[in-house]
C-alpha cells in the first residue's frame, strides 16, 4: 500500500513540474526562428503559411506549415523541445550518401 502511495505522489509531483515549465508559445516562436535562421527550416510561405500552437496542460504542441506540407512541428515539456522537420525523400537521401 505504501508503494502504491509513493507511486500516486510521485506521478503527480511530476505532473505539477511538468505544468508548471511547459513551454509558452513564444517560446516555440523562438525555436522556430532560431531554426529557420540556422538554415534547419525553410521559412513558410506569407501567402499560405500557418502556424499552430496547442497547450494539451502538461505538453504544448506547435505547427508550422506552408501549403500543403508541414514545415516544422515541436512538442514542448519540462521546458524543452523535441521539434521534427520534413523528412527527405528516400531518393535524395540515398544519392547524399551513395
Amino acid at each position: 500500500m505504501r508503494v502504491a502511495i509513493v507511486v500516486v505522489f510521485l506521478l503527480a509531483v511530476a505532473g505539477v513540474a511538468a505544468y508548471m515549465t511547459r513551454p509558452a508559445q513564444g517560446w516555440h516562436r523562438g525555436v522556430a526562428v532560431a531554426l529557420m535562421e540556422e538554415g534547419k527550416v525553410a521559412a513558410p510561405d506569407a501567402a499560405t503559411g500557418k502556424y499552430l500552437f496547442e497547450d494539451f496542460y502538461l505538453v504544448t504542441l506547435s505547427t508550422m506549415t506552408s501549403g500543403e506540407g508541414t514545415l516544422l512541428q515541436c512538442w514542448g515539456i519540462y521546458s524543452r523541445f523535441l521539434c521534427t522537420g520534413p523528412v527527405a525523400p528516400a531518393a535524395a537521401t540515398d544519392a547524399a550518401t551513395g
